[in-house]
């Protein structure tokens, strides 16, 4: 019974820890694909996969930003580096589009 618990919970309980871990400003922290050894499987498997693309995508939108900053603030006076954040979409779009506006104005 315990055992049946535990692979219950402990999907939760990794999701927790992964966006946990992204809230603290590790966003390279991946959702575990298997327990003991095992694969996850059905909704727990779709979860998992929605939480490390959400990591992915944070984490490339991140680094983009901070590769913009640094180079705008080499150069100074010349402006015009863009950020290329690939599948994005939503509010990260409206983000990486502000800092692309941002660094050619």
């Amino acid at each position: 019974m315990n055992t049946l618990i535990d692979d219950l919970l402990w999907p939760t309980t990794e999701v927790t820890r992964t966006i946990s871990a992204v809230g603290e400003g590790r966003p390279a922290a991946d959702h575990e694909l298997e327990v003991d050894g095992r694969p996850l499987k059905g909704e727990f498997l779709r979860s998992a996969t929605i939480v490390n693309t959400m990591i992915e995508q944070m984490s490339a939108f991140t680094s983009e930003v901070t590769r913009v900053a640094r180079e705008e603030s080499v150069r100074k006076a010349s402006l015009g580096g863009q950020a290329a954040v690939p599948g994005v979409a939503g509010t990260w779009k409206d983000l990486t589009d502000s800092v692309n506006s941002m660094a050619s104005t």
